[in-house]
Protein backbone atom coordinates (compact mmCIF):
# COMPACT_ATOMS: atom_id res chain seq x y z
CA UNK A 1 0.00 0.00 0.00
CA UNK A 2 2.85 2.37 0.86
CA UNK A 3 4.50 1.50 -2.44
CA UNK A 4 1.39 2.46 -4.40
CA UNK A 5 1.07 5.78 -2.55
CA UNK A 6 4.75 6.53 -3.13
CA UNK A 7 4.44 5.91 -6.82
CA UNK A 8 1.44 8.21 -7.07
CA UNK A 9 3.18 11.05 -5.17
CA UNK A 10 6.71 10.75 -6.53
CA UNK A 11 5.95 9.58 -10.10
CA UNK A 12 6.45 11.97 -13.05
CA UNK A 13 3.31 13.26 -14.70
CA UNK A 14 2.89 14.99 -18.06
CA UNK A 15 1.79 18.63 -17.84
CA UNK A 16 -1.79 19.44 -18.55
CA UNK A 17 -0.93 22.77 -20.17
CA UNK A 18 0.76 22.88 -23.58
CA UNK A 19 2.53 26.00 -24.72
CA UNK A 20 1.87 27.28 -28.23
CA UNK A 21 3.87 29.76 -30.23
CA UNK A 22 1.93 32.46 -32.01
CA UNK A 23 3.27 34.64 -34.75
CA UNK A 24 3.74 38.17 -33.70
CA UNK A 25 3.52 39.35 -37.30
CA UNK A 26 0.87 38.24 -39.76
CA UNK A 27 1.74 38.15 -43.49
CA UNK A 28 0.43 41.11 -45.42
CA UNK A 29 -1.26 39.66 -48.48
CA UNK A 30 -2.31 42.99 -49.96
CA UNK A 31 1.10 44.62 -49.73
CA UNK A 32 3.67 41.87 -49.31
CA UNK A 33 7.14 42.73 -48.16
CA UNK A 34 9.83 43.19 -50.79
CA UNK A 35 11.96 40.03 -50.93
CA UNK A 36 15.73 39.94 -50.91
CA UNK A 37 17.46 40.85 -54.18
CA UNK A 38 18.63 37.29 -54.84
CA UNK A 39 15.23 35.85 -54.06
CA UNK A 40 13.52 38.46 -56.21
CA UNK A 41 15.86 37.59 -59.10
CA UNK A 42 15.08 33.88 -58.82
CA UNK A 43 11.35 34.55 -58.70
CA UNK A 44 11.59 36.77 -61.76
CA UNK A 45 13.51 34.20 -63.76
CA UNK A 46 11.27 31.27 -62.80
CA UNK A 47 8.00 33.13 -63.36
CA UNK A 48 6.02 31.27 -66.07
CA UNK A 49 4.79 33.19 -69.08
CA UNK A 50 1.99 32.17 -71.44
CA UNK A 51 1.37 33.34 -75.01
CA UNK A 52 -1.52 35.65 -75.57
CA UNK A 53 -4.74 33.88 -76.62
CA UNK A 54 -5.46 35.39 -80.03
CA UNK A 55 -8.16 33.05 -81.39
CA UNK A 56 -10.93 31.09 -79.74
CA UNK A 57 -9.95 27.89 -81.59
CA UNK A 58 -9.32 24.76 -79.55
CA UNK A 59 -5.62 23.81 -79.26
CA UNK A 60 -6.37 20.29 -80.54
CA UNK A 61 -7.34 21.76 -83.93
CA UNK A 62 -3.99 23.50 -84.17
CA UNK A 63 -2.24 20.20 -83.44
CA UNK A 64 -4.19 18.49 -86.23
CA UNK A 65 -3.27 21.28 -88.64
CA UNK A 66 0.39 21.02 -87.73
CA UNK A 67 0.30 17.23 -88.12
CA UNK A 68 -1.38 17.45 -91.53
CA UNK A 69 1.12 20.10 -92.60
CA UNK A 70 3.98 17.82 -91.59
CA UNK A 71 2.45 14.95 -93.54
CA UNK A 72 2.12 17.08 -96.66
CA UNK A 73 5.77 18.05 -96.59
CA UNK A 74 7.67 16.33 -99.38
CA UNK A 75 9.78 13.64 -97.82
CA UNK A 76 12.26 11.31 -99.37
CA UNK A 77 10.61 7.97 -99.94
CA UNK A 78 12.57 4.90 -99.04
CA UNK A 79 13.16 2.74 -102.16
CA UNK A 80 12.40 -0.39 -100.17
CA UNK A 81 9.00 1.06 -99.20
CA UNK A 82 8.30 1.72 -102.87
CA UNK A 83 9.02 -1.93 -103.67
CA UNK A 84 6.72 -3.07 -100.86
CA UNK A 85 4.00 -0.68 -102.05
CA UNK A 86 4.18 -2.01 -105.62
CA UNK A 87 4.04 -5.58 -104.36
CA UNK A 88 1.04 -4.74 -102.16
CA UNK A 89 -0.80 -3.08 -105.06
CA UNK A 90 -0.17 -6.06 -107.37
CA UNK A 91 -1.57 -8.47 -104.80
CA UNK A 92 -4.68 -6.31 -104.41
CA UNK A 93 -5.22 -6.14 -108.18
CA UNK A 94 -4.72 -9.86 -108.79
CA UNK A 95 -6.93 -11.01 -105.90
CA UNK A 96 -10.52 -12.04 -106.49
CA UNK A 97 -11.61 -11.10 -102.97
CA UNK A 98 -10.03 -8.40 -100.79
CA UNK A 99 -11.18 -7.84 -97.21
CA UNK A 100 -9.99 -4.99 -94.97
CA UNK A 101 -10.11 -5.59 -91.20
CA UNK A 102 -9.37 -3.57 -88.11
CA UNK A 103 -7.14 -5.64 -85.83
CA UNK A 104 -7.63 -5.44 -82.09
CA UNK A 105 -4.69 -6.20 -79.75
CA UNK A 106 -3.84 -9.87 -80.20
CA UNK A 107 -1.11 -12.17 -78.99
CA UNK A 108 1.34 -13.88 -81.34
CA UNK A 109 -0.37 -17.23 -80.75
CA UNK A 110 -3.78 -15.80 -81.73
CA UNK A 111 -2.29 -14.26 -84.87
CA UNK A 112 -0.75 -17.58 -85.87
CA UNK A 113 -4.08 -19.38 -85.34
CA UNK A 114 -5.87 -16.73 -87.38
CA UNK A 115 -3.40 -17.01 -90.26
CA UNK A 116 -3.79 -20.79 -90.23
CA UNK A 117 -7.57 -20.54 -90.47
CA UNK A 118 -7.29 -18.06 -93.34
CA UNK A 119 -4.85 -20.32 -95.16
CA UNK A 120 -7.31 -23.23 -95.01
CA UNK A 121 -9.81 -21.32 -97.18
CA UNK A 122 -7.09 -20.01 -99.55
CA UNK A 123 -6.73 -16.52 -98.10
CA UNK A 124 -3.47 -14.67 -97.49
CA UNK A 125 -2.76 -12.44 -94.49
CA UNK A 126 -1.14 -9.08 -95.36
CA UNK A 127 -0.10 -6.55 -92.74
CA UNK A 128 1.56 -3.43 -94.16
CA UNK A 129 1.83 -0.13 -92.33
CA UNK A 130 -0.25 2.88 -93.32
CA UNK A 131 2.59 4.71 -95.08
CA UNK A 132 3.06 1.80 -97.51
CA UNK A 133 -0.71 1.71 -98.10
CA UNK A 134 -0.66 5.42 -98.94
CA UNK A 135 2.19 4.88 -101.39
CA UNK A 136 0.37 1.93 -102.98
CA UNK A 137 -3.12 3.42 -103.34
CA UNK A 138 -2.39 7.10 -104.02
CA UNK A 139 -3.41 7.89 -107.58
CA UNK A 140 -4.69 4.36 -108.29
CA UNK A 141 -8.21 2.95 -108.65
CA UNK A 142 -8.12 2.03 -104.96
CA UNK A 143 -7.67 5.60 -103.73
CA UNK A 144 -10.96 5.41 -101.80
CA UNK A 145 -9.47 2.75 -99.51
CA UNK A 146 -7.04 5.21 -97.92
CA UNK A 147 -9.72 6.33 -95.43
CA UNK A 148 -9.66 2.83 -93.93
CA UNK A 149 -5.91 2.74 -93.34
CA UNK A 150 -5.79 5.09 -90.35
CA UNK A 151 -5.10 2.71 -87.45
CA UNK A 152 -4.00 -0.92 -87.02
CA UNK A 153 -5.43 -2.26 -90.28
CA UNK A 154 -4.72 -5.54 -92.04
CA UNK A 155 -5.70 -6.87 -95.46
CA UNK A 156 -6.80 -10.34 -96.49
CA UNK A 157 -6.62 -11.37 -100.16
CA UNK A 158 -7.35 -14.62 -101.93
CA UNK A 159 -9.65 -16.65 -104.16
CA UNK A 160 -12.18 -17.80 -101.56
CA UNK A 161 -15.86 -17.01 -101.82
CA UNK A 162 -17.38 -14.11 -99.93
CA UNK A 163 -19.69 -16.49 -98.05
CA UNK A 164 -16.74 -18.45 -96.63
CA UNK A 165 -15.01 -15.21 -95.66
CA UNK A 166 -18.05 -13.91 -93.78
CA UNK A 167 -18.53 -17.26 -92.07
CA UNK A 168 -14.91 -17.27 -90.89
CA UNK A 169 -15.10 -13.61 -89.80
CA UNK A 170 -17.64 -14.53 -87.11
CA UNK A 171 -15.10 -16.93 -85.54
CA UNK A 172 -12.26 -14.37 -85.46
CA UNK A 173 -12.92 -12.31 -82.35
CA UNK A 174 -9.89 -10.06 -82.80
CA UNK A 175 -10.88 -8.77 -86.26
CA UNK A 176 -13.57 -6.29 -87.31
CA UNK A 177 -14.53 -6.25 -90.98
CA UNK A 178 -14.55 -2.72 -92.42
CA UNK A 179 -15.05 -3.14 -96.17
CA UNK A 180 -13.97 -5.26 -99.11
CA UNK A 181 -13.19 -5.32 -102.81
CA UNK A 182 -14.90 -8.08 -104.78
CA UNK A 183 -13.85 -8.47 -108.43
CA UNK A 184 -12.59 -4.88 -108.59
CA UNK A 185 -15.65 -3.30 -106.93
CA UNK A 186 -15.58 -1.62 -103.52
CA UNK A 187 -18.28 -2.99 -101.21
CA UNK A 188 -19.40 -2.27 -97.69
CA UNK A 189 -20.15 -5.01 -95.18
CA UNK A 190 -23.87 -4.91 -96.04
CA UNK A 191 -23.09 -5.17 -99.77
CA UNK A 192 -20.83 -8.15 -99.15
CA UNK A 193 -23.60 -9.92 -97.21
CA UNK A 194 -26.07 -9.33 -100.06
CA UNK A 195 -23.49 -10.53 -102.56
CA UNK A 196 -22.90 -13.71 -100.55
CA UNK A 197 -26.66 -14.43 -100.55
CA UNK A 198 -26.79 -14.43 -104.37
CA UNK A 199 -26.82 -17.80 -106.19
CA UNK A 200 -23.85 -19.06 -108.19
CA UNK A 201 -23.19 -17.94 -111.76
CA UNK A 202 -24.52 -21.15 -113.28
CA UNK A 203 -27.64 -20.95 -111.11
CA UNK A 204 -28.22 -17.31 -112.09
CA UNK A 205 -27.82 -18.23 -115.78
CA UNK A 206 -30.38 -21.03 -115.38
CA UNK A 207 -32.85 -18.66 -113.72
CA UNK A 208 -32.36 -16.08 -116.47
CA UNK A 209 -32.84 -18.70 -119.17
CA UNK A 210 -36.06 -19.95 -117.58
CA UNK A 211 -37.36 -16.38 -117.34
CA UNK A 212 -36.56 -15.73 -121.02
CA UNK A 213 -38.16 -19.01 -122.16
CA UNK A 214 -41.33 -18.54 -120.11
CA UNK A 215 -43.15 -16.22 -122.63
CA UNK A 216 -42.30 -18.48 -125.58
CA UNK A 217 -43.52 -21.57 -123.73
CA UNK A 218 -46.73 -19.82 -122.73
CA UNK A 219 -47.33 -18.65 -126.31
CA UNK A 220 -46.77 -22.16 -127.65
CA UNK A 221 -49.19 -23.60 -125.11
CA UNK A 222 -51.85 -21.03 -126.03
CA UNK A 223 -51.47 -21.67 -129.77
CA UNK A 224 -51.70 -25.46 -129.46
CA UNK A 225 -54.40 -25.57 -126.79
CA UNK A 226 -57.31 -25.46 -129.32
CA UNK A 227 -55.74 -28.21 -131.42
CA UNK A 228 -55.33 -30.41 -128.37
CA UNK A 229 -58.92 -29.79 -127.29
CA UNK A 230 -60.21 -30.59 -130.81
CA UNK A 231 -58.13 -33.74 -130.99
CA UNK A 232 -59.33 -34.92 -127.59
CA UNK A 233 -62.98 -34.13 -128.51
CA UNK A 234 -62.73 -36.11 -131.77
CA UNK A 235 -61.15 -39.01 -129.90
CA UNK A 236 -64.03 -39.06 -127.43
CA UNK A 237 -66.61 -38.87 -130.26
CA UNK A 238 -65.03 -41.80 -132.10
CA UNK A 239 -64.90 -43.85 -128.93
CA UNK A 240 -68.57 -43.10 -128.29
CA UNK A 241 -69.65 -44.12 -131.86
CA UNK A 242 -67.65 -47.32 -131.96
CA UNK A 243 -69.57 -50.19 -130.32
CA UNK A 244 -67.84 -52.23 -127.72
CA UNK A 245 -66.90 -55.94 -128.41
CA UNK A 246 -69.44 -57.17 -125.85
CA UNK A 247 -72.27 -55.37 -127.59
CA UNK A 248 -71.32 -56.92 -130.96
CA UNK A 249 -71.36 -60.45 -129.50
CA UNK A 250 -74.83 -59.91 -128.02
Amino acid sequence: MALVVGRCLLGSQSPLVQTLRYRTRKPNLRKPAIPHWDRALVLKVTKPFYPAKISQEHPANNCNKKRSALQNVDKKVNPFEQILAQEFLEKIRNAKVVAIFHRNPMSAEDIFTMRLQLHKIKLEYLHYNNSIARLAFSGSEFDALLKLYESDTLTVVGEASVAKLLKLEKKLAGLVLLAGVVEGRLMSVADMKRYAALPSLDGARGQLLSILNAPAQKLSQNMTSHQRELSSALGRYISDQTPSPQAEEQ
